[in-house]
């Protein structure tokens, strides 16, 4: 029997996110996690682990820029396609907290007697923008908090849901984005405002807390 059943609505965004394994660098000292791990568009993953390891073999090494958490937009009403998937020798997930989703698809996790909806490679998942907000997401094939798990090496990230209208914009060069954890928004009739999530961790990224500061752009 099927359980949930939820009309798809709005327009249909596709995103297409890898899961990669990099040295993560916090600072210019070189303090570095040997076993970073980041959700990354699939368009963007060789950039970054090239630029990442390209930095990380300098005396110390640096942090590159585009190693960030993964942000993703959409608007409310709209259906959220993810194609995830990655070439590590483990199952990973992606779970998203406070978005509504089919748990026998799209649930991110092996729990109980529902579907496994982890991956060993590739899996599709389907996310319903029916409330305004942040939302995290995060692996939950590994939900253990050691040094062996996976969210506590930076495997999680944020979507943002906006108003129905709006539209978000690189603040640097004022081209529609797809992602980033900056953004100008624009609603009709309401003018622009600035969007930032940002997210505090400690030196091993094992405790992180994401915020979503907005303020008006004049």
């Amino acid at each position: 029997m099927e359980l949930c059943r939820y009309p798809e609505q709005g327009n249909t965004r596709t995103f297409h996110i890898k899961a990669i394994q990099i040295p993560i660098v916090y600072n210019g000292f070189g303090d570095y996690d040997p076993d970073g791990l980041l959700y990354v568009l699939e368009e963007d993953a060789d950039r970054i682990e090239r630029e990442a390891r390209y930095r990380f073999e300098m005396e110390p090494p640096q942090p590159y820029e585009g190693v960030q958490p993964l942000v993703i937009r959409a608007n409310l009403g709209d259906t959220v396609k993810i194609r995830f998937r990655h070439d590590l020798d483990r199952r990973l997930s992606i779970h998203v907290q406070g978005l509504s989703y089919d748990v026998s698809t799209s649930d991110g996790a092996s729990v109980g007697f529902n579907a496994d909806s982890t991956t060993n490679g590739e899996i599709w998942y389907t996310w319903y923008a029916d409330t305004e907000g942040v939302f995290l997401f995060h692996d939950m094939a590994d939900p253990r908090s050691s040094e062996e798990s996976t969210n506590i090496h930076g495997l999680f990230g944020a979507i943002i849901v906006e108003a129905p209208e709006a539209k978000w914009f690189d603040p640097e060069t004022g081209l529609e984005m797809e992602s980033g954890l900056m953004a100008d928004i624009y609603e009709p009739g309401k003018g622009r405002r600035f969007s930032k999530w940002t997210y505090k961790c400690s030196i091993s990224w094992n405790l992180c807390t994401g915020i979503c500061r907005t303020g008006a752009v004049r």
